[in-house]
């Protein structure tokens, strides 16, 4: 799934006002931290490494380096690596369980945690203390977690090592939502995301481990699949096939860049499985320098570099024109081109450490690979080993995907929350309950003389006529949705309508008779074509037309038509938002996005739903107040 940043309804001027740390809801206020608590620092005692304070056994020590260690999806940190003796933590400050602590110096400066035990800190530490009781710590610290960058870059003094100093931090201004309820549940919101991205990265690091052990065992013939008993022999990668290297278009020129070539960079290795790069040069560029095209399925390998691309792995999944620091190996029919990309990438440190230039420090060369050895499995069994940790690869990408997304929205979430653009606890004033049964649009006598099979056959015909054509037929999935909104339009409910998976779903209109007398009475035809499925007006579709205007009056036409150019996938969002508010409303709850995401929650088919991006808070948050506007306002 591609992973989009959230969408941001804008906000009003009416409900938002500007302020020091931004544009900000009207009751909520800013305060500095000196204004809400006492800005101290950690202390260490001297000298370091005193046996006298330190390595003991007395109190959990706490320092701005072993912070380094603490993930950042971890706000809680909960163990230390060492601790003081009773007489060290006579030279240091004692700091309690909930204590909101930053680091003021060091490669973390800036981050923010909160302590889930009793520890002495070290002077890299700041802490809050004494914080008002109306004022939810875990909140704060996910805000300053906001502000890191700025920290560092323009709060922060010092030469050589910039540093927070108490002053500087008890100036630091917070936007502070007017209930400790409100704080409490935007930082468990955002707890929940960190959870959800630790768990993904305790998987990713488990995946990770087993595809290291099945390469290091499949690879080197330590374990065999199932079938295979023949000996490997070893062969030097010039044996089979050969390697070629890329180059460069002068960047002086610009007629070379910008054309239709897709041109990689050493720098696209971290790719991995290259399908798709942003780099481009012409056909004068191309024709200017030493690159050349390169078949799909090469092996590629960095060349240079004395950071992390010397060495690393990936292959071509598209022709493409590559740089000079990047070795092509060419895929033959003899060798199976994705095994030999794993057991190059298997020996990452070993394709470091060779180097054409003194003590390593020069790069790998296409002599260096042609004269590689590398084991000679039958065919078959290099592509079933292949297959088997293509598979595992498979594993780790979907993981890494999902963490990536999993970030990308929390960041989202966080922008959203901490300026109040999205509430989770509504101001009273802004709360609209929504009516469960109200009156009808306009009453209408006629309504009681035909039968509710025969009313929904008629807006399946016009349905049909109004989006429905030839080339797009209007498919159940979306036709439903329409209906249900209608519905709730007209007649303020909806009734028969069940959670389903792809939304509210009311099965009575194929089973029980609305689709069949529609198809009947010429209201609609359906047809197939080469892509879609679903209903046509039919020959009779003016009689549907009269019929629909009769009982539900013009205007619901014209209603409708806003919904001409809506992907089926936000009706889906827009009527399933609707029905758990109209849940929530006859209970006499509230409505929010924490109650309609617990209503979601509540049902198995609609649980799913919350991990699609097209449920994000934000656009939830966004269809409660258009549900607010086109139905329940």
């Amino acid at each position: 799934m591609e992973v989009r940043a959230p969408t941001v309804r804008p906000m009003t001027s009416g409900a938002f006002k500007q302020t020091d740390v931004g544009m900000i809801p009207m009751d909520w206020i800013v305060k500095s931290a000196k204004q809400i608590a006492e800005p101290v620092r950690g202390g260490s005692p001297r000298p370091a490494g005193d046996p006298r304070f330190f390595n003991g056994q007395f109190m959990p020590w706490l320092t701005v380096a072993s912070l380094t260690n603490v993930p950042q999806s971890q706000l809680v940190v909960s163990e230390t690596a060492s601790s003081l003796t009773e007489e060290g933590t006579n030279y240091s400050r004692t700091l309690q369980p909930g204590t909101l602590i930053i680091a003021n110096s060091g490669a973390t400066l800036g981050v923010a945690k909160i302590l889930g035990i009793k520890c002495c800190a070290n002077d890299g530490i700041a802490a809050l203390l004494r914080l008002d009781q109306d004022v939810c710590p875990k909140y704060l610290a996910y805000f300053i977690n906001t502000q890191t960058k700025m920290l560092r870059e323009v709060v922060a003094t010092g030469n050589g090592q910039p540093n927070l100093n108490t002053a500087l931090i008890g100036d630091l201004k917070f936007p502070l939502p007017p209930s400790r309820k409100e704080q409490e549940a935007i930082a468990e919101t955002l707890s929940d995301a960190d959870a959800l991205i630790e768990s993904l990265s305790q998987l990713l690091t488990k995946k990770r481990q087993i595809k290291q052990g099945a390469m290091q065992e499949l690879l080197t013939g330590k374990k065999r699949l199932p079938g295979f008993v023949d000996s490997w022999g070893s062969v030097t990668i010039g044996s089979f096939t050969d390697c070629t290297a890329g180059g460069t278009p002068s960047t002086n020129i610009e007629t070379y860049w910008g054309g239709d070539i897709p041109w990689m960079s050493s720098g696209d290795l971290h790719l991995k499985h290259v399908k798709d790069i942003e780099g481009r040069i012409t056909d004068e560029g191309l024709r200017s320098s030493s690159t050349k095209w390169i078949p799909v399925g090469c092996v590629l390998i960095g060349l240079a570099g004395q950071g992390k691309t010397r060495g690393t792995v990936a292959m071509n999944h598209v022709p493409l024109c590559t740089n000079q620091s990047i070795a092509a190996i060419f895929p033959v029919d003899s060798y199976d081109s994705l095994f030999l990309y794993f057991n190059l990438e298997s020996r990452y440190e070993e394709l470091r450490e060779l180097s054409a230039g003194d003590g390593g420090r020069g790069g790998l060369n296409l002599s260096l690979i042609r004269n590689l050895a590398v084991p000679m499995p039958c065919l078959i069994e290099q592509r079933e080993i292949a297959r088997v940790l293509a598979d595992i690869d498979s594993d780790v990408a979907s993981v890494e995907e999902k963490l990536a997304k999993a970030r990308d929205i929390k960041q989202g979430m966080m922008q959203a929350l901490l300026t109040g653009r999205i509430r989770l606890v509504q101001p009273a004033s802004s709360v609209i309950q929504l009516l469960t049964k109200p009156a009808p649009i306009r009453p209408s006598s006629a309504q009681a003389t035909h039968n509710w099979q025969i009313n929904e056959a008629v807006v399946i015909g016009v349905l049909a006529q109004r989006f429905g054509s030839e080339k797009m037929p209007l498919g159940r999935k979306r036709r439903v949705k329409l209906t249900y909104l209608l519905h709730r339009h007209a007649e303020g409910r909806a009734e028969g309508y069940l959670k389903n998976a792809a939304g509210p779903y009311n099965p009575n209109t194929k089973y029980k008779g609305p689709e069949q007398i529609a198809l009947k009475n010429g209201y609609v035809r359906a047809l197939r074509n080469e892509k879609y499925e679903g209903f046509v007006a039919g020959e009779k579709i003016e009689q549907a037309q009269r019929y629909f205007e009769q009982w539900y009056g013009e205007a619901a036409l014209a209603w409708l038509e806003r919904f001409h150019y809506r992907k089926t996938e936000e009706l889906e969002l827009l009527a399933t938002v609707d029905m758990a508010m109209v849940d929530l409303a006859a209970s006499g709850e509230l409505t929010d996005v924490a109650s309609v995401k617990r209503i979601i929650a509540a049902h198995p088919e609609w649980l799913p739903k919350l991990s699609r991006e097209l449920f994000s808070d934000e656009r939830i948050a966004a269809t409660i107040a258009e549900c607010r506007t086109i139905l329940g306002g």
